[in-house]
């Protein structure tokens, strides 16, 4: 077997309760092997320990279901191998209710001592209703219970010869944890467990420990094989969790788990370390452990493009049934979207980003991925600052609150007397009080008002209204010492309180109180004092949007290709060095929001959609990946204008160069 990630697998969840009997009773080699073929699978990972605390073969050291019997992981692994699919393994970490309900003394502990619970109520009586994913918290501090984990690992490398790869379950659910043994650790460290910064501190390096002690575990036996530490361990803001694992799988469920534009700034981010990465989806309506739940086949292969755009693998989810024999439907389905997915695999997973515009990530995710989305309904193509390289870019957006430290200080500062642009917004780059680099404006806090209202000039107008619009989060209080005032706030009457209300909502705007900066250009400066990534993430004004691309517009011209397509299209290009080609890939979709989750059923197809890709490169063919029927271009003072014919779901196109 190649003990890589392979890009087109399935994640075989088998959480299963000890009180069902007949557990595997219906697996059979020929039915697992089928399913698996239908699913043009390269990958899946099966489980060795479940949620429930159970094992699914023989084990020494942990408890195997009371309603198995014979070895289900062995079985599993042998069939896959047989065909040539790779097969990691599954390992739950941070929950185990039959570890929990044996060992108290491995619960997370919060600092007044009560246990750290996920939608657990431990005084529920066994009658009342269980919320959905519904757990008590258990410490992975390189104590007692990640003890026990070591020894599941150990056992489970030593009893099969061909282990792909193991993966680790609900890791890093928290900052800290205050349990007996964590305090005793704590103090052995010198470290003081009152201090939330030891607490933290400690919980990181344990961690860390956990992750390092598995990985020997894992490669003593099995060099080869692949790591990956989840619930945490694929976080851009938690990079400390990051070394530890050989890939990433970016667990990002779009239909109830932060929609579908959650992924794709995520995934280039990722695409950044170096390291093999994986999108994750799931065949349910919902999410994980719904029995019974199907998505459209369209909106998979909707799901598993977007995810190659952005140069991911496919992960998608499953649940195996209890009695182990597995969905033919769920496979089919999934089979439609990786049959295409192995078609546009040349195109998609490798090459690098022909983008320069940069987003400096900041610590909130509401605000990167506001911003992200309004770039991505606009099909501006955008990549992920990663260890402060700012060279890469053209242009530089800072994302509402990101704080940098003096050494990325000076780098950035290097980067603008170098001619590079940077868009800043809200309270971006302030720290202590001030702005960290000469912006040509003051940072003078806040107004003191829960909303206020924009009003933009005439550089900023281009499809917006003129009259003032109300911005939901209010604007930063600046002063302007050099540079064009783009766009001004106008303050409402009073703030909305008990004592000083009008209607139902928010105050109206005072006409006569609006000489407020709002936007300055200065130079190759533009700042915009409100948080549009947090304030379109959550409200998603199409004149936020536009706001905000105007205000990018006046700095920002080189972007590397322009579609014309709704705000629902999605574009990403590449350029494929050893090809000598650009793969410029396009998706349209629109999911529309049923109950609680995202739904893609209408899949709509786009006709003669114009394009442009900015190249000094000479070009000699045009064609579509799919299919490879030739488009008729022109080129000239490096722009190669195409007409793409027809985009249903997602189309490539390829720009071979001479």
């Amino acid at each position: 077997m190649n003990n890589t990630i392979s890009p087109r697998q399935v994640h075989l969840d088998f959480h299963t309760s000890p009180l069902i009997e007949g557990i595997g009773s219906r697996f059979s080699k020929k039915n697992f092997q089928e399913a698996l073929k239908e699913g043009n699978l390269s990958s899946i990972t099966v489980f060795a320990k479940c949620h429930h605390g159970q094992c699914y073969y023989p084990t020494k050291v942990g408890t195997m279901h009371p309603n198995l019997k014979y070895d289900l992981l062995g079985e599993m692994i042998e069939a896959a191998h047989e065909i040539n699919v790779r097969i990691p393994v599954y390992i739950t970490a941070g929950w185990s209710a039959m570890d929990a309900e044996q060992h108290p003394e491995w619960w997370m502990r919060k600092k007044d001592g009560s246990p750290r619970l996920t939608n657990f109520d431990l005084n529920a009586d066994s009658k009342d209703p269980k919320p959905n994913c519904s757990w008590i918290d258990l410490c992975l501090n390189d104590g007692s219970y990640a003890e026990h984990i070591y020894d599941i690992t150990r056992e489970v490398c030593e009893r099969y010869e061909d282990i792909d790869g193991l993966f680790y379950d609900i890791c890093f659910m928290t900052e800290a944890c205050y349990c007996d043994e964590c305090k005793t650790g704590m103090k052995k460290m010198g470290l003081d467990p009152e201090k939330e910064e030891d607490a933290k501190y400690y919980y990181i390096v344990k961690h860390q420990d956990f992750m390092r002690k598995c990985g020997e575990i894992l490669h003593e036996k099995h060099p080869d094989a692949t790591i990956f530490f989840n619930s945490g361990g694929a976080d851009p803001n938690r990079p400390e969790y990051h070394e530890g694992s050989t890939h990433f799988e970016l667990e990002d469920l779009p239909t109830s788990w932060g929609g579908y534009d959650k992924m794709p700034f995520r995934a280039k981010f990722f695409g950044k370390t170096g390291k093999g990465y994986l999108g994750m989806t799931g065949k349910f309506h919902t999410d994980w452990g719904e029995f019974g739940g199907f998505k459209l086949k369209e909106a998979l292969k909707y799901e598993v493009a977007s995810m190659m755009t952005y140069g991911a693998g496919c992960s998608i989810g499953d649940h195996l049934h209890p009695d182990g024999e597995m969905d033919m439907e769920t496979y089919k389905n999934i089979g439609y979207a990786y049959r295409y997915a192995e078609e546009i695999e040349p195109y998609c997973l490798h090459g690098t980003s022909t983008a320069k515009l940069g987003i400096y990530l900041s610590k909130d995710e509401v605000s990167n991925e506001g911003v992200a989305k309004m770039l991505l309904e606009d099909q501006v193509d955008f990549d992920i600052v990663y260890n402060d390289n700012f060279e890469d870019f053209d242009t530089v957006i800072f994302p509402d609150c990101v704080v940098l430290s003096d050494d990325s200080v000076e780098k950035l500062r290097e980067f603008i007397m170098n001619d590079g642009k940077i868009l800043v917004t809200g309270e971006s780059l302030v720290k202590d009080g001030k702005f960290q680099l000469d912006l040509g404006i003051e940072y003078q806090g806040v107004y003191g008002y829960d909303k206020d209202y924009l009003i933009v000039g005439e550089a900023l107008a281009e499809n917006m209204v003129r009259s003032p619009f109300l911005a939901y989060s209010p604007a930063a209080k600046i002063e302007v010492e050099k540079g064009e005032i783009l766009a001004q706030v106008m303050l409402p009457y009073f703030g909305r309180t008990y004592g000083t209300y009008c209607g139902h909502k928010n105050t109206p705007y005072n006409r006569e109180d609006c000489n407020h900066p709002a936007a300055v250009k200065n130079s190759n400066i533009v700042y915009l004092a409100h948080k549009m990534g947090w304030i379109y993430k959550k409200y998603g004004s199409a004149y936020h949007r536009q706001y905000f691309l105007n205000a990018l517009n006046q700095i920002y011209k080189k972007a590397a290709f322009r579609v014309e397509m709704p705000s629902a299209g999605r574009a990403a290009m590449k350029f494929q060095e050893k090809e000598n080609r650009f793969c410029l890939n396009m998706l349209y979709a629109s999911p529309v929001s049923r109950g609680a989750v995202e739904v893609i059923e209408d899949v709509v197809p786009l006709y003669n959609i114009s394009c442009c890709v900015y190249t000094e490169k000479k070009i000699k063919r045009v064609y579509l990946g799919v299919g490879k029927e030739e488009i008729p271009f022109t080129q000239k003072n490096g722009e190669v204008h195409f007409i793409v014919p027809y985009l249903h779901c997602h189309q490539t196109v390829v720009l071979d160069a001479e």
